[in-house]
């Protein structure tokens, strides 16, 4: 009966394809870390001054420059001429010694032209305050003879 009738029967489970068995992966291990050794460092020495190409009218074009600036604003006053003299004068050095050593001359002519403007402006401003004064002075000595006292009376 047992054949025939099964009432005992155990639930069946599904037959699933067998699963492929895997070699087992070795555990990943990360590769030994070589570090590739520096080169060696060297100091490299301090420049020395004749090592060095400097700029040799660098330092009389930046006074040129700052002397030509400075006369512009103060064209109209006595020390405005002096500035730009000395601006002019060291801007023509440092052109000629820049050309020489083969560098740029731009600060220099900057400097140069700044002083020739602000020459320019000293020698109208004296020839106002000359015109003025002589207007001033034959004024006083005419006695104001052309001043029509009564008409602000």
């Amino acid at each position: 009966m047992d054949e025939n009738n099964n009432y005992e029967q155990q639930p069946q489970q599904p037959q699933y394809p067998p699963q492929p068995q895997y070699p087992q992966q070795p555990q990943y291990q990360q590769p030994p870390q070589y570090q590739q050794p520096y080169p060696p460092q060297y100091q490299q020495p301090y420049p020395t001054p004749a090592a060095t190409p400097q700029d040799p009218g660098k330092g009389m074009a930046i006074a040129s420059l700052v002397l030509g600036i400075v006369s512009l604003g103060l064209a109209w006053v006595y020390i405005g001429t002096l500035s730009a003299i000395v601006g002019m004068i060291l801007g023509i050095l440092a052109m000629k010694k820049q050309k020489e050593a083969g560098f740029p001359t731009g600060m220099a002519l900057g400097g140069l032209v700044c002083s020739i403007i602000s020459l320019a402006l000293c020698v109208v401003a004296w020839i106002i305050c000359i015109a003025a004064c002589n207007a001033i002075s034959s004024g006083i000595s005419s006695g104001f003879s052309g001043f029509n006292w009564n008409y602000y009376s």
